[in-house]
């Protein structure tokens, strides 16, 4: 009987959905919405949110701007990679890529930080008439392989709104 009882509860529990927070990119107009888990810590930045994994090993980000502004955007995120011991210095690795419908382009940096190796991941994708949207995921290998799941989650929930 314990064991019927024991076997209930577990099988509730794993029916109960998970705890996420939904966000629409941009605020006006938004183009794609993404699902980040309640377990990492998120906030507000100037065009956009940061999201760090717990423990903080991992941190994605999502922002967004006006195509014109594209240039000035990636300068910005290198000077952030600079500010952050990010070896800024290696020529990224360029992929195009679907996420889930829509055509994005990624340029991964294989480089080092103050930690040793990591990755440094900047994903482009239209965020409509005139809009770019940036995701950046960075963390190590072995810190990536710690939260495979919850980036997998992140990252497979990036959908655009027809």
């Amino acid at each position: 009987m314990r064991r019927m009882m024991f076997g209930a509860l577990l099988c509730a529990v794993l029916a109960l959905p998970a705890e996420a927070r939904n966000f629409a990119v941009p605020p006006k107009n938004p183009a794609i919405t993404v699902v980040v888990p309640d377990s990492w810590k998120v906030r507000e930045i100037d065009f956009g949110f940061s999201a760090r994994s717990p423990g903080e090993d991992v941190v994605f980000y999502v922002e967004y701007a006006s195509k014109k502004k594209l240039d000035a955007m990636l300068e910005t995120n290198r000077a952030w990679m600079r500010e952050n011991e990010i070896d800024d210095s290696v020529k990224p690795i360029e992929k195009e890529m679907d996420f889930n419908g829509l055509p994005g382009t990624v340029l991964r940096y294989d480089t080092r930080d103050a930690n040793g190796k990591t990755l440094v991941d900047f994903v482009l994708l239209s965020g409509g008439e005139n809009q770019v949207i940036m995701l950046t995921l960075w963390g190590s290998d072995e810190e990536r392989a710690a939260h495979k799941a919850e980036i997998s989650a992140i990252m497979n929930s990036v959908r655009p709104i027809r």
